[in-house]
């Protein structure tokens, strides 16, 4: 592959990626080190993957679909597609009053009510069945969320205490299989699949409430798991009937439930080009980094796996709580670490069942602010509190090439080598715990952002220097710029790595700045995006020089669509770094449109939607990864395990769409598809890998083996 000769320089040497010995004239050689999106710039020119792959779930949910209305004997199939496990179609009947609608929730009120097979208009029980569709919202109307997708009988009646409601709808399956039933219902709720009772419970079943809640459960370390049945579907067409009620007594003013079918393990699935997955602890946002024949990876809240990179088998494990970041001698003092907090620490490291690992981290957590309340109970920012859910602690580990070193964002930095050995381990203080920033690696230093911006001696863990808080969220970027380490957090501000010296001030950064996205350093050349999908700021360093560097400044405008058809302002949100390539801008906003820019001439050169059915709601962001080059192509990816790839140039060119459509047994009642990949897409050689919130994929070609 061709690249310009200045795009080459930048890889090769502008964010520290210069092979050992090679040396500008007078510099000293630069190590080489990984980690956010490779080299911190998401070009991987020398990279070979395939262009397809895939692995498309075949359970019975795949290809169900469903309907309000009765359906003619011949007819194939049902109108809707149960996308996701999210049923959309139904019949509603009611209101019935009872005197208590827990002591007569199983009295029948409707003459045979198991076998009803109702069609919309019809009768029963004296009342009329009228449709209840739950609507499909625009991305805009469905991104930020708390709500889960309600069927709330109260739409089609007035809400009252004691009082009863049916919902029907018709399935469609074009396979025939065991399938899981996970719900929130508010209040009572009896189910029949084709006349047969699958569940009944008279009173009030959440597990989960809201999309908050994820972050409410994930915070206190809980899993409160939502009702769960199994039902027998057959091929062709299925009933499913509902009974709900109301509270009996003052409180909860609700008639709803938000279901959700799963294709029960083990799932079937058609694999394309698939070489490994594996099952890793927990979610994360981070992308893993490969050194070697390894690769290192984060899962929440605090542990750092590496992986043999041509198996994908887990070689070592270990957490980065506050516990392990406790001083021996502090343990040591407190016979409560002895007695009661070590055995259970040690149990931790070693268990692989995610409930007993959740209980074990709640019982540790408890000991310890017990033993000092002050040290140990958190403070939480309430912004990031009710965003945890999809923010988490971990972040992308670095490398040198030697170490690894992995920051959490509770606070806890450490280093170790590549068998696993720690060498050290901190834990840095800070008034609130806010969101979290992945680390940079430069000049023999670790720079972390924690109530500030710290820089540790890699080899040590010290403190060298500290900066004041400065604004998180994202990753923090290293370059080289002018023959001077440098590093830039997200609001595109410079400082020497040396010293902490603050170099240049963007001077656009406004208080109330809700940019997400880290920028991108090439060529002594800074790339930052500035709220969202909007001005592109170009700030070159070329000519800069002392201790105040004034860059040459230039700000590119996106011509990005911000209106909604009503005409209201849209903002355009992208937690997607710039990718930068042969003169031309790339990037893509949440909701999945793709946009190229022309950086010389500053003409937006297209704006495309590439196609996504992206995930909305309180705690996830449509499309979080940015747009990445690996070889020839460019890969963007949303949040639903979709990759499109697409050909760098001046046209919109498509060449392949993906799909891993793993199925995720959950204990909630939302969308069972795996959320893959908030992360970008790490390449190589002629494999890439995505990280899934439970999985990691190794993708490569497996024709003929």
């Amino acid at each position: 592959m061709r690249i310009a000769a200045r795009y080459l320089t930048a890889f090769l040497g502008s964010l520290l990626v210069l092979p050992a010995g090679h040396c500008p004239a007078g510099e000293a050689p630069v190590p080489k080190t990984f980690g956010w999106r490779g080299n911190w710039t998401g070009l991987y020119p020398d990279a070979s993957p395939p262009l397809r792959w895939g692995r498309i779930a075949e359970g019975a949910v795949a290809g169900m679909s469903c309907q309000a209305a009765k359906p003619a004997l011949s007819t194939a199939r049902a109108a809707q597609p149960v996308q996701n496990g999210l049923i959309r179609d139904w019949l509603v009947l009611g209101p019935l009053p009872v005197d208590d609608s827990v002591q007569d929730f199983n009295r029948p009120q409707v003459p045979d009510e198991s076998a009803l097979e109702p069609e919309e208009g019809g009768r029963a029980g004296g009342l009329v069945w009228q449709r209840l569709e739950l609507k499909k919202l625009p991305d805009y109307e469905r991104w930020g969320t708390t709500e889960l997708d309600w069927i709330d009988l109260t739409e089609v009646f007035d809400y009252k205490p004691n009082q009863i409601g049916y919902a029907h709808t018709y399935l469609h399956c074009e396979r025939a299989g065991r399938v899981g039933v996970v719900v929130d219902h508010a209040h009572g709720m009896k189910a029949w699949l084709n006349g047969k009772v699958v569940y009944t419970n008279a009173d009030r079943g959440v597990g989960l409430g809201s999309y908050v809640g994820i972050s409410r459960q994930k915070q206190d370390l809980v899993n409160f798991h939502s009702p769960r049945f199994e039902i027998e579907l057959g091929r062709g067409w299925n009933r499913l009937l509902l009974k709900l009620s109301t509270y009996n007594r003052r409180g909860w003013r609700s008639q709803e439930f938000a279901m959700r079918l799963i294709d029960l393990e083990p799932v079937a699935y058609a694999e394309e080009n698939l070489v490994w997955v594996t099952e890793l602890p927990e979610r994360s946002n981070a992308v893993p980094i490969v050194v070697g024949d390894r690769v290192f990876v984060t899962a929440e809240p605090d542990e750092l796996l590496c992986l043999d990179k041509s198996t994908g088998k887990i070689l070592w494990r270990r957490i980065n709580d506050f516990y392990e970041a406790t001083p021996p001698d502090y343990r040591a003092a407190r016979p409560v670490f002895a007695e009661k907090i070590d055995p259970l620490a040690e149990r931790l490291r070693k268990t692989t069942d995610g409930e007993e690992a959740l209980a074990l981290r709640r019982e540790i957590r408890d000991l310890l602010v017990e033993t000092d309340k002050d040290k140990y109970n958190i403070k939480w920012d309430g912004h990031l509190a009710s965003h945890f859910g999809i923010v988490g602690f971990t972040t992308t580990p670095v490398s040198d090439g030697r170490c690894i070193y992995v920051f959490c964002g509770q606070g806890v930095v450490a280093c170790y080598d590549f068998d696993g050995n720690r060498k050290w381990i901190r834990r840095l203080e800070a008034d609130e715990i806010r969101y979290s920033c992945s680390p940079a690696l430069s000049g023999g230093k670790l720079v972390v952002i924690f109530g500030g911006m710290h820089a540790l001696d890699a080899a040590t863990g010290a403190v060298a220097w500290r900066q004041p808080e400065i604004g998180s969220i994202a990753s923090l970027i290293p370059g080289r710029i002018r023959g001077t380490d440098v590093v830039s957090n997200r609001r595109g501000q410079l400082f020497r790595v040396t010293d902490g010296k603050l170099l240049w001030d963007n001077p656009h950064t406004q208080e109330s700045d809700a940019g997400w996205a880290a920028p991108v350093i090439l060529d002594d050349v800074m790339y930052v995006l500035w709220h969202g999908i909007g001005p592109v700021i170009v700030a070159d360093f070329s000519e800069a020089a002392g201790e105040a560097w004034e860059p040459k400044l230039r700000v590119v405008d996106v011509a990005a669509d911000h209106r909604r058809p009503n005409g209201e302002w849209l903002d355009r949100p992208s937690a997607g770094s710039p990718l930068i390539h042969e003169g031309i801008y790339y990037g893509i906003d949440q909701y999945g449109v793709f946009y190229a820019v022309d950086l010389a001439s500053g003409e937006t050169l297209y704006k495309q939607d590439v196609g996504f059915d992206e995930l909305h709601h309180y705690n996830a962001i449509g499309v979080g990864a940015g747009a990445t080059l690996g070889g020839k192509h460019i890969y963007v990816l949303d949040n639903q395990g979709v990759c499109v790839v697409l050909e760098p140039g001046r046209e919109f060119r498509q060449v392949a769409v993906n799909r891993i459509e793993t199925v995720i047994q959950r204990q909630w009642p939302v969308p069972p598809q795996e959320i893959l990949s908030n992360g970008a897409p790490v390449f190589d050689g002629d494999r890439l890998y995505l990280r899934g919130e439970k999985y990691l994929y190794c993708i490569g070609n497996t024709h003929g083996r």
